[in-house]
C-alpha cells in the first residue's frame, strides 16, 4: 500500500492560504472594533488633555494633565468615585448571592416548577432601564408609593426613599438587583447543569448538611461560572448611568452621583467636555484595575 505524503512546501501552502482566509474573516469584526471602539477611545483620551466645549473642537486649549488634577482634587468627583465603588460592591454581592441562591434552590425542585420560575424570574430583564427607574420611582414614592405604603404598616414611616441622602443609594441597589438578579440566576442556573449528580449523592451518604455541599462542592465547582459573572455584572454595576439618572439624577446632594451621571453632568450641562473625557478615562482606569485580573487567565484561577 502506498501512503501518499504532500511536500513540506504544499502543506506550508495550505497553511498560508487557511491564515489568509482567517484573517479575511476577522477584517470585518476587527475593522467594526476599531471604528466604534478604537478611534473613540483615542480620541477621548487625546481630548482629555484639553480644555473645550461641546462644538467647540477647533478652539480646543492644551492644558496637558490639568483635567486629572482637577478630578483628583474636586470633593465631588471624589465622591462620584466613593459612590461608585460603593454602588458596584453592594450590587454585585446582593445579586451574585441572590441569583445563586435561587438557582440553587430551583434546582432542588420539579423541572416544570422550576422552569415555570425561571420564566418569570426573567422577566424584569426584558424591560428597559429606564422604565425600570420610573417603576421604582412610583415604588418609593412617599405619598403613594407602595413599598412606602408597606414599610409604613409596619412603623417605619420616616423612611426617606429617594429624597434622603442616607437611604438613595441603598434604594438604587435595591432596583438594580431587582433588574440584574434574574440574569445571574439563568447562567448560574446554566452553570449548575454541568455538575454531576452523583458528588451530591455521595455527600448525603456521607451526612453532608445542604450548607456543606452548597461551600464545598456547588461553589467550587461554579468558580469559572462565577468568574464571568463577576466580570460581567460588576463592570456593568460600574457604569450603571440610566437607573441612576432617572432615579435620582445624581441626589440629594450628590449622595447617589455616580461617575457616569458626573461625566454626563460636566459634558452636556456645564460644558466642560475635556474634563468629562477625563472623567471617562478615570472610569476606565478603574475598571481596568478592579476587573482586569479576572480577564487574565480565569480557568487558572478556577484551579487554584
Amino acid at each position: 500500500m502506498v501512503v501518499s505524503q504532500e511536500s513540506p512546501r504544499a502543506e506550508s501552502a495550505y497553511l498560508r492560504r487557511d491564515q489568509q482566509l482567517a484573517v479575511l474573516l476577522l477584517l470585518p469584526a476587527a475593522t467594526a472594533i476599531i471604528v466604534v471602539m478604537i478611534l473613540p477611545l483615542g480620541f477621548a483620551f487625546y481630548a482629555s488633555f484639553f480644555d473645550y466645549s461641546l462644538g467647540q473642537e477647533g478652539s480646543m486649549t492644551f492644558v496637558f494633565l490639568e483635567n486629572y488634577l482637577r478630578f483628583f482634587s474636586d470633593p465631588s468627583a471624589l465622591r462620584a468615585l466613593l459612590n461608585t465603588v460603593l454602588l458596584t460592591a453592594l450590587s454585585l454581592a446582593l445579586c451574585l448571592g441572590v441569583g445563586v441562591g435561587i438557582a440553587v434552590l430551583l434546582k432542588e425542585i420539579g423541572p416544570r416548577a422550576a422552569n415555570v420560575l425561571r420564566a418569570i424570574f426573567a422577566m424584569p430583564i426584558l424591560i428597559s432601564p429606564i422604565i425600570v427607574s420610573l417603576i421604582w420611582r412610583y415604588m418609593y414614592d412617599p405619598t403613594y408609593g407602595l413599598l412606602s405604603y408597606l414599610l409604613g404598616l409596619v412603623g417605619l414611616r420616616d423612611f426617606g426613599g429617594l429624597t434622603s441622602s442616607a437611604t438613595a443609594l441603598v434604594c438604587i441597589v435595591i432596583a438594580d438587583v431587582w433588574h440584574t438578579a434574574p440574569f445571574i440566576i439563568l447562567v448560574a442556573s446554566a452553570g449548575l447543569t454541568v455538575i454531576p449528580e452523583e458528588l451530591y449523592e455521595a455527600a448525603r451518604l456521607d451526612g453532608a448538611s445542604a450548607l456543606r455541599m452548597l461551600v464545598q462542592i456547588t461553589l467550587p465547582l461554579m468558580a469559572k461560572v462565577l468568574t464571568v459573572l463577576i466580570l460581567i455584572r460588576g463592570t456593568d454595576a460600574f457604569r450603571t448611568f440610566d437607573l441612576v439618572y432617572g432615579l435620582t439624577g445624581g441626589g440629594p446632594a450628590n449622595a447617589t452621583t455616580t461617575l457616569s451621571v458626573y461625566a454626563y453632568k460636566e459634558a452636556f450641562e456645564n460644558s466642560q467636555m475635556g474634563f468629562a473625557m477625563a472623567v471617562s478615562i478615570v472610569t476606565l482606569i478603574c475598571l481596568a484595575v478592579l476587573f482586569a485580573p479576572l480577564m487574565r487567565n480565569p480557568a487558572h484561577q478556577a484551579e487554584i
